[in-house]
C-alpha cells in the first residue's frame, strides 16, 4: 500500500468519470507531504523554530489546509453524496455517520489554521509540534472518513450498474 506514516495516499482505480477522486487524492498526497517535511525539520532543527522558513512554510501549510478542507466541503462531499442518492434513489446512511466525523476534524483543522497561518514576528511557537501530531491525526481520522465515502459510492456503483441475474 502507498501510505506516509499511515496515510492512505493511494491513487484510486476509478473511472474516467470519476477523475476528481484522484485529484483528491493527490490533493492528499501534496498536504501530507508538506506535513511531514514541517514536522521532519521541527523535529530535526531547533533554530528552525525561530525562522522565517519556519512561518512560510507553516502559512503555506495553513493555506493548503484551508484550500483542502473547503474543496471537500463545497465541492467534493456534495459531489458524492448526491452520485450515491441519485444512483440509490435514497439517502444512504453511511454518507450521514461519515460526514459529522469529517466536520469534527474540519473544526480542529480551521482552529489550527486560524492559529498558526499568519504567525507573527513575536509568535510563540510553544506547542507547536504537539499541535502539528495533533493535525496528523486529525487529517488520518479525515481521510479514512473520506475513503468511507468513496467505498460508498464505489458500492452503489457497483449495486447499480450489476445486472440482475434472472433465473
Amino acid at each position: 500500500m502507498d501510505t506516509l506514516s499511515g496515510f492512505n495516499t493511494k491513487v484510486q482505480d476509478v473511472e474516467d468519470r470519476y477523475q476528481w477522486i484522484n485529484e483528491m487524492i493527490k490533493s492528499r498526497q501534496n498536504l501530507v507531504v508538506a506535513y511531514m517535511e514541517l514536522l521532519k525539520k521541527l523535529h530535526s532543527n531547533s533554530s528552525f523554530v525561530h525562522s522565517d522558513e519556519l512561518k512560510e512554510k507553516l502559512t503555506s501549510f495553513c493555506e493548503d489546509i484551508i484550500d483542502y478542507v473547503s474543496h471537500g466541503h463545497f465541492d467534493l462531499y456534495p459531489k458524492i453524496i448526491a452520485l450515491i442518492e441519485n444512483a440509490s434513489g435514497r439517502s444512504l446512511s453511511i454518507a450521514h455517520r461519515v460526514l459529522p466525523r469529517i466536520e469534527k476534524t474540519t473544526d480542529f483543522l480551521m482552529r489550527f489554521s486560524d492559529r498558526y497561518s499568519e504567525a507573527s514576528e513575536n509568535e510563540d511557537y510553544q506547542g507547536l509540534v504537539a499541535d502539528l501530531e495533533n493535525v496528523g491525526s486529525f487529517l488520518e481520522q479525515r481521510f479514512k472518513n473520506e475513503d468511507r465515502l468513496i467505498i460508498g459510492l464505489r458500492l452503489v456503483h457497483t449495486i447499480v450498474s450489476t445486472p440482475v441475474q434472472s433465473k
